[in-house]
């Protein structure tokens, strides 16, 4: 494979995400000012559909940047450690402060919910985000680590973010389930179960099981819609780790596009071109 010259794309992805979660942020605040009335009933208005379909545009800008690489016969490694290699000073402080503002985020949600009446639930959450926090930056760091270190260590610092978005999703529904306000909670909703998807494709490239294009798309959408969410009235340490999701996916999609390589046939299909014979072929 040709070596791709990625900087350049990997700052205009970056600005992309920066972008379109700025301006979520914005119509998700006009939303909550203009939208809901006096008693937090959300009224009918033209910004449920805006926002929906500014959701939709954001993944079809997305989808098509992905597929623009396919166009320009660019592709990502099935290897965890090139794929996510981000060696240097620079990738090491960024993936620390990112897990860092994730960690700072749980640890500020468990002191806050001491007196809730949910407090048992807000704490589980904080407790995996923590772990989820730890977690991030060592796993980005193995990839270029020499030698690298067992594959059940990789796999379970990649679950372990997963674990901690389901609860959270689940606790999430749990708290909602009598909130006939859908508007209310639906970007939080949204925001972790896409998160979810994103950490889930991030793991499959050290369970052995990368798809780079899903990846990559899941985690640009992911990060715009937890850029969302700090519009949002809620504990102050779950709107710090929803910063913490948005910055460490953001960095993940950096890192990928900053990897990406040229080659005239995406190297999963030129692997099942070479022939094994036998059965195995056939």
């Amino acid at each position: 494979m040709e070596a791709f010259r990625s900087g350049k794309k990997s700052l205009e992805l970056c600005c992309y995400i920066a972008g379109a979660g700025a301006f979520a942020v914005f119509l998700r605040w006009l939303q909550r000012q203009l939208a809901f009335n006096e008693l937090g009933l959300a009224d009918p208005s033209a910004l449920h559909v805006v926002l929906v379909l500014f959701i939709a545009a954001c993944a079809a800008v997305f989808l098509r940047f992905v597929r623009g690489f396919e166009r320009e016969h660019i592709y990502m490694s099935d290897s965890f450690a090139t794929s996510f290699s981000n060696s240097g000073k620079v990738f090491r402080l960024l993936r620390i402060a990112a897990g860092a503002i994730v960690l700072i985020g749980a640890v500020l949600l468990f002191m806050q919910t001491e007196t809730d009446r949910n407090s048992m639930d807000y704490r589980i959450v904080a407790i995996l985000g923590m772990a989820a926090g730890v977690a991030y930056p060592l796993w980005l760091g193995f990839a270029d680590r020499d030698p690298k270190p067992q594959p059940w260590l990789l796999c379970l610092l990649g679950l372990l973010p997963i674990l901690w978005l389901a609860a959270w999703l689940i606790i999430c529904y749990k708290h909602n389930t009598i909130n006939s306000v859908f508007w209310s909670f639906l970007t939080e909703l949204a925001a972790v179960t896409l998160s979810m998807d994103a950490f889930f494709r991030l793991a499959g490239f050290v369970f052995d099981k990368p798809a780079w294009k899903r990846c990559l798309f899941a985690c640009m959408l992911a990060a715009v819609l937890c850029f969302m969410c700090l519009a949002d009235e809620r504990y102050l340490g779950e709107q710090i780790m929803f910063l913490g999701i948005g910055l460490e996916l953001t960095l993940c999609c950096w890192i990928m596009v900053k990897n990406l390589e040229k080659a005239e046939e995406e190297p999963q299909k030129q692997a099942r071109k070479v022939s094994t014979g036998g059965f195995e072929e056939l």
